[in-house]
């Protein structure tokens, strides 16, 4: 449990990229609202402290005197849970009697991390429950104390928080401000294309393969790659069929296009001349001649 803090927790398999302006509107957003930020990894590694902030008072002692650490980590991956099921924001009391609200961050269609923030009280006096748990009266004051200083968020503040949470959240996404350094779904479809390149791709074989819809593979490869699928399909096609030509120069322009996937030697000359600019025999006549063939 971290007190006054924006979490993102990111998949073990999945690297997020944090844009900067994102850092900046989350120490703007923390720093109006007296919040803490701390940026996790899935293993629970912190990448980075808001604010340069430490944890409170409160949560502190709330781990060491009464809770414990495993209790607050169990509450944290099952609200993530929920929220990722839900595909919504979760907002919700933890175990220390304070508040706290967790989103799920998505990036090309998937959930990559989560922000939650949190925790900030709502109301004015100390949980009974805690109170009754604090049996040394100097814990007990120094717990007061500590809850005391926390940020108060009166209930009737609170709906318009949660909305300016899923405003920024809403504004993060929209903006395309969070992204994957390199999409594993963008690497199993190049993959899945170039192991069966020989092969008749398509878009509803890819999307099946990935477990993806047919739009998302399609505008995630318009996105990423600048080209259409059926583009990137024809490409690496011509980029087997060159390689190919460089490996087997004894191969005719019909064997090479035909180890290539094309069943037609001819509509293969005629693709290759409007991607390449060539003819594929000119291709490899130059492959042959070496670089004295080259000009």
């Amino acid at each position: 449990m971290q007190s006054g803090v924006i979490f993102l927790s990111m998949k073990q398999t999945i690297d997020l990229i944090l844009h900067q302006e994102v850092k900046r509107l989350l120490d703007h957003f923390a720093a109006v609202m007296d919040l803490r930020i701390v940026l996790f990894s899935a293993e629970g590694e912190i990448l980075q402290r808001g604010l340069n902030r430490r944890n409170s008072d409160y949560c502190r002692l709330m781990q060491e005197k009464l809770f414990g650490y495993a209790r607050c980590q169990t509450l944290d991956q099952a609200k993530q849970k929920e929220s990722v099921e839900t595909e919504s924001m979760v907002c919700y009391k933890c175990h220390a009697g304070l508040c706290e609200a967790i989103a799920p961050v998505m990036a090309e269609g998937q959930p990559a991390g989560f922000i939650l923030i949190g925790q900030f009280r709502t109301s004015g006096k100390l949980p009974e429950g805690i109170r009754r748990k604090c049996k040394d009266p100097e814990l007990l004051a120094a717990v007061e104390k500590a809850f005391d200083k926390l940020t108060y968020i009166s209930p009737k503040k609170l709906e318009s928080l949660l909305g300016m949470f899923s405003l920024l959240m809403d504004y993060i996404v929209t903006k395309e401000m969070v992204g994957l350094r390199r999409d594993r779904t963008l690497s199993r479809i190049e993959r899945y294309v170039e192991e069966h390149v020989r092969e008749e791709i398509t878009l509803d074989h890819v999307a099946v393969y990935v477990g993806r819809s047919r739009s998302t593979v399609s505008h995630l490869v318009r996105r990423k790659l600048g080209m259409t699928f059926k583009n990137l399909v024809i490409d690496r096609k011509l980029k087997y069929a060159e390689k190919l030509m460089r490996e087997h120069p004894e191969y005719s322009i019909e064997e090479t296009a035909t180890h290539a996937g094309f069943n037609d030697p001819f509509y293969f000359s005629r693709i290759y001349r409007k991607y390449r600019k060539i003819p594929p025999s000119e291709y490899r006549r130059v492959m042959k001649a070496g670089p004295q063939g080259k000009k």
